[in-house]
Order: C-alpha cells, then sequence, then structure tokens
C-alpha cells in the first residue's frame, strides 16, 4: 500500500497528459493501419505508467466526482469516465458516469467484441476475455459497479474505486479482487480500432 501511494506521488499527471496529447497528435499526422498499434501502444503505458498510479489513494464516496487525483472523493462511473477523458477520448464525462454500467460498456466496444459472463468467478472471466481478446484494457458492469480491466501478459489487475476495502481508487490482482465479484458481468475492450481513430482525430465517442 505505501509503495503505491508513493509512487502515486511521484507521477506528475499534468505533465503525463500533456506528453499523451502530443503523441496522439503526432500520430494523428501520420497515415497506414500501424497507426492504430502505436497509438494503443501509447495509451497503455500512460495508464499503466501515469494514470492509474496517480489516482490510486483519491477516496471513494457513492457521491464522489473528483477531477483531480488524491483530492476529493471519487465514486466508480466517475472513476471510469474520468481516466478515461483524461486520456484524451472525447466523452462527457457526468453524463456517462452515470450510466448503468452496461451502456459503458457499449459506449466503447462494438456489440460483437462484448462478452457476457453470468455467476462466473473473476478467474473464469479474466481467463475467458484473455483468450479471446488477449492483452488490452477493458470497461467491465458488474451488478452494482464498475472498472477498468488491465490484462498484460502474465498479469490481471482490476481498477476501480469501491466502498470495499480499502475505500478508495486502486489496482488490484483481478481474480482476487473483491471488487469485481459480481453475479453478472459484461466485459468489452476500451481501446478497440473504432475507439482508437476516434481518439486520434479528437472525435466525440456517443453515448450507446
Amino acid at each position: 500500500m505505501l509503495l503505491s501511494l508513493l509512487l502515486a506521488a511521484a507521477v506528475d499527471y499534468p505533465a503525463a497528459l500533456s506528453k499523451l496529447e502530443q503523441t496522439r497528435v503526432q500520430l494523428a499526422a501520420q497515415s497506414g493501419p500501424e497507426r492504430l498499434t502505436k497509438a494503443r501502444a501509447a495509451l497503455l503505458a500512460t495508464f499503466d505508467a501515469s494514470l492509474f498510479p496517480a489516482w490510486e489513494g483519491t477516496p471513494w464516496n457513492f457521491y464522489g466526482t473528483s477531477e483531480t487525483p488524491r483530492e476529493g472523493q471519487i465514486a466508480c462511473g466517475y472513476y471510469v469516465s474520468t481516466l478515461l477523458r483524461d486520456a484524451g477520448f472525447k466523452i462527457e464525462r457526468v453524463k456517462l458516469a452515470q450510466q448503468a454500467s452496461e451502456r459503458i460498456v457499449k459506449t466503447f466496444a462494438r456489440d460483437g467484441e462484448i462478452q457476457r459472463f453470468r455467476h462466473a468467478s473473476q478467474a473464469d472471466v479474466v481467463k475467458a476475455v484473455r483468450e479471446r481478446h488477449g492483452p488490452g484494457l477493458y470497461i467491465v458492469g458488474l451488478d452494482y459497479h464498475v472498472g477498468l480491466l488491465r490484462l498484460t501478459a502474465d498479469d490481471a489487475r482490476f481498477c476501480h474505486s469501491a466502498v470495499l476495502a480499502p475505500a478508495h481508487a486502486t489496482c488490484e490482482k483481478a481474480e482476487d479482487s473483491a471488487g469485481m465479484a459480481s453475479t453478472y458481468h459484461v466485459v468489452g475492450p476500451a481501446l478497440g480500432d473504432d475507439r482508437i481513430s476516434d481518439w486520434l482525430a479528437a472525435r466525440e465517442v456517443p453515448l450507446r
């Protein structure tokens, strides 16, 4: 816990977001399919190195709407929408945050990419998503909660803000996360080709 908070304090959040925006502008000026791959890699690197660590430790509150890491409080929907907004996606942060979790997933993922699970364990959900889509960033809708699933080649982290201990924004082992336990899971990629194209063009992502 202490190490996570120290890493969070070390993040220069505005500088990280500015650097990502510069990368977006540079990639937007390029052509060819490889720019989608480069854009996705840049986004994932920023989530891992800056976005997730910066928000680590920000207190949860059901009505929390903070826009600044480790200041005020943040609810689960606002955690997801704020990180996506700060990453450069043109979304209505407040409106998206207030939607049912499945609608948040559907706003970012194509219908054919979305997976739904009933009475599945966290481990089974992680395994199925990994087998179908591989490493990446996913939005996870639950019965009464929403969060982000970060899959790498050898790790799975559920990043969210919940009333459950530790009662603040955190990334934890997905298979063991009490916050990811649910009778229903709906999971979709956050960084599919359509959304990456929107990001590059600074185009609005409409609520679905």
